[in-house]
């Protein structure tokens, strides 16, 4: 081969090495990279900024946030939403969805829809749930109409022949029939043992039972009467929770919030969260379903709602010594007793006609992409199902998550990108026991459990406009104060923070007073608590009086949620309404934007000393806490030390040191949670640390798993609940240990 030759193939070598690396840097550099990967671009010129160019742009972007809060566009979106009734599994349901859909694709999200095929309950449309008194010779003396009343101030526009009928869902179909009728009170756990000293508790096997709505969940309610043999329960909202003032007609709907005598919120009876045929695992197509027969999350005795009007009807006619006072509630001129038979030699009779179907629900999830950390997710989320026109229930939620998808897109249009991800949620069938957003969670649990850095609810997000209360995990408390201090309460010259010192008589520990450590199942952050287990938070603006009612707001679940309710009782300039959204987008926004994520393990120790204090006191004597109580001491070491890292060692310019130093905080929350659940009837409950007891679905309890165990009165198993959440705790403690190595905790 000669030279010549040699010279003209080395060329052709080198030519293409050179295409060949151009090729390559052409590809790094001009073609455009997927939004899902972390833009490190970005992230240089963001560290390029000194400190105080930072807090400019930053303090620039939260006024530009607040003031894009519209109040007048919120109260649009919730007129529009009530002009249709909700009931998940519905055409109209479907229809919701579907409008949600295309509304945020407008708005410029990425929008997904998620379909599941659950088992929902509804009553017969043409005949109602009745009961009624009955004679020796079983005719009728009184029936109730199990309707509620339309007034003249009612808008005829709505669509009232669409409403649902009152019942309580999942409850079976059925007549039951006794002469024995006793009254239990708010049917808690308590009543039923105070009952056992005034009777004998076989006198309740085959009776039917008349209780209150309030202070706890009302399938806890039937749950409870099931144990005793009870073939029956018939709930009604006494005055003296639901129309305090007076129940004269001037005092109650439509001239005031409070509860008409005819009345009668309807709820689901559930005790359980999500779908009863496919629990732990999505209800999709592919899913197998455990039979309806003697299926353990549905109630097996008939139950039924009334109105206050028509409770009267049955309490008169009682027998049996006259309760306590504080069981007496707030009819006139009824004699309340504890019952027995009834007058006459007469019976009670209920008669239902329920129905389980399962039914396809739709969620909404609209999403802004994170450009340095898409892989780190915080929701803001909001159900659209009610049960009927939802005006409280959940309008002012979704009223306000429009608003805020809104708001998030002009900011996205003038150029400015999340540092995570941010998803907008739109629910659906959470009235019937959280049964759509469990969905969600179950099938994407291990996407979620590794992503989610916070998710934020909005449930009955307006009740009142003289106070804000709020619901989260410890580590945010902090972040909730500081929030507090940049938004303007409704209706005053003074922040939400100033309010609480004002109605707290200038005493600045409004933690203590406003809010609530732990999150319950009540609503759709259920799913995020105990099985994502992120950190979670939840508020409503009510006013000062709901602090001291036994239930939730008089009208709940009543036909008379209408916008009309809203505009002219609850917040006639949708001030209230605008506050929650600028709470809940600034915590957004502050949650996708902030470097280091604003969250406090020390907080998370003053919880523990608490709680543990608490246990304590209704332990018995001989139980040994040790063990909890170091570990509780070593927990503050720890958090004190890593608080104190954070302070002097973290390079924020350092991408990685970052990351892990956020990963640590999202962890902790995830270190609390058992596999395995409270106990095998509640293996959907596993945050150890708060999470609901087993008789009451509505609170959050603390050590739920230990407290139980002391209602049991069994020794052996309080201690070992104790060493479990004992665990639990030192695997929060070594979360927070320095990551370069397994560090032991004693």
């Amino acid at each position: 081969m000669n030279s010549n030759k040699l010279v003209y193939i080395g060329s052709i070598v080198s030519i293409a090495i050179v295409l060949f690396i151009g090729g390559l840097l052409i590809g790094r550099f001009a073609i455009p990279r997927s939004s899902n990967t972390i833009d490190t671009y970005n992230l240089s010129i963001v560290n390029q900024r000194t400190e105080e160019e930072r807090k400019i742009i930053w303090n620039n972007l939260k006024q530009q946030f607040l003031n894009l809060v519209n109040a007048q566009e919120i109260e649009k979106n919730l007129y529009n939403f009530t002009r249709h009734t909700h009931l998940a599994g519905t055409d109209d349901d479907r229809n919701e969805a579907e409008s949600i859909a295309t509304k945020w694709r407008e708005y410029g999200l990425d929008v997904t829809i998620h379909p599941y095929d659950v088992l929902l309950s509804y009553p017969n449309p043409i005949q109602p749930n009745i009961i009624s008194i009955r004679d020796q010779n079983n005719n009728s003396i009184f029936q109730s109409n199990g309707n509620e009343l339309m007034f003249n101030e009612d808008d005829k526009s709505l669509p009232f022949n669409n409403i649902v009928r009152p019942f309580l869902a999942y409850t079976p179909n059925g007549t039951v029939q006794s002469r024995k009728l006793f009254y239990i009170n708010y049917c808690t756990t308590d009543d039923f043992q105070f009952i056992e000293t005034i009777i004998d508790k076989n006198d309740l096997n085959g009776s039917i039972i008349i209780c209150r709505f309030g202070k706890i969940f009302r399938g806890n309610k039937i749950g409870n009467a099931e144990k005793y043999g009870i073939i029956g329960v018939i709930l009604y909202s006494d005055p003296i929770d639901f129309a305090r003032n007076s129940t004269r007609s001037n005092s109650t709907y439509p001239n005031s919030i409070y509860m008409p005598d005819m009345g009668q919120q309807r709820g689901s009876a559930l005790i359980l969260s999500g779908d009863p045929l496919t629990k732990h695992y999505p209800a999709k197509d592919y899913m197998y379903r455990v039979p309806i027969d003697n299926n353990p999350w549905l109630p097996k005795i008939v139950a039924q709602q009334i109105g206050y009007k028509e409770a009267r009807e049955i309490l008169i006619r009682m027998t049996g010594i006259s309760v306590l006072s504080n069981w007496t509630g707030g009819l006139d001129q009824v004699n309340y007793v504890y019952g027995g038979l009834l007058l006459d030699d007469l019976s009670i009779q209920i008669s239902s006609y329920n129905t389980l179907q399962i039914r396809r629900i739709h969620h909404v999830i609209g999403t802004i992409t994170g450009h340095i950390e898409p892989d780190r997710y915080v929701l803001i989320g909001a159900h659209f199902d009610a049960w009927n026109f939802g005006a409280i229930d959940d309008g002012s939620g979704i009223a306000v998550n429009h608003e805020l998808v809104r708001v998030f897109r002009t900011l996205v249009r003038s150029n400015w990108k999340p540092r995570r991800s941010l998803m907008f949620c739109a629910w659906t069938a959470e009235e019937y026991g959280i049964v759509g957003s469990m969905e969600f969670v179950e099938e994407y649990a291990k996407i979620l459990g590794s992503r989610v850095v916070s998710y934020l609810n909005m449930d009955v997000a307006v009740t009142g406009s003289e106070l804000m209360i709020m619901e989260m995990s410890p580590l945010l408390y902090d972040f909730a104060i500081k929030i507090s201090k940049q938004v303007k309460a409704p209706y005053v010259n003074e922040t939400i923070y100033e309010q609480w010192i004002r109605i707290n008589n200038g005493n600045h520990n409004v933690g203590e007073k406003f809010f609530t450590m732990g999150l319950s199942a009540i609503s759709d952050f259920a799913g995020f608590n105990q099985i994502v287990g992120s950190s979670n938070i939840a508020m409503t603006y009510l006013n000062k009086s709901d602090l001291k009612n036994a239930g939730a707001y008089p009208l709940y679940h009543t036909q008379y949620e209408t916008f009309r309710l809203v505009k002219k009782f609850v917040d006639p300039e949708f001030q209230a309404h605008q506050a929650i959204a600028r709470v809940i987008g600034l915590s957004a926004l502050t949650l996708t934007d902030i470097d280091l994520l604003p969250y406090n393990p020390a907080r998370y120790h003053q919880a523990l000393v608490s709680l543990l204090n608490l246990t304590k006191s209704i332990a018995p004597k001989s139980i040994n806490f040790t063990s909890l109580q170091n570990a509780i001491d070593q927990f503050k070491i720890v958090a004190d030390q890593f608080n104190q890292r954070i302070q002097t060692t973290l390079d924020k310019s350092n991408p990685i040191q970052l990351r892990i130093v956020n990963d640590q905080l999202m962890q902790l929350e995830r270190a609390f949670q058992n596999p395995l659940g409270s106990s095998i009837e509640q293996a959907d409950l596993k945050h150890t640390i708060y999470a609901p007891s087993r008789t009451n679905r509505y609170n959050a309890r603390g050590f739920p798993s230990i407290t139980d165990a002391i209602e049991d009165h069994n020794i052996t198993n309080i201690q070992q609940q104790i060493s479990i959440v004992t665990y639990f705790i030192h695997s929060a403690i070594s979360v927070l240990h320095q990551p370069n190595k397994i560090q032991a905790t004693s």
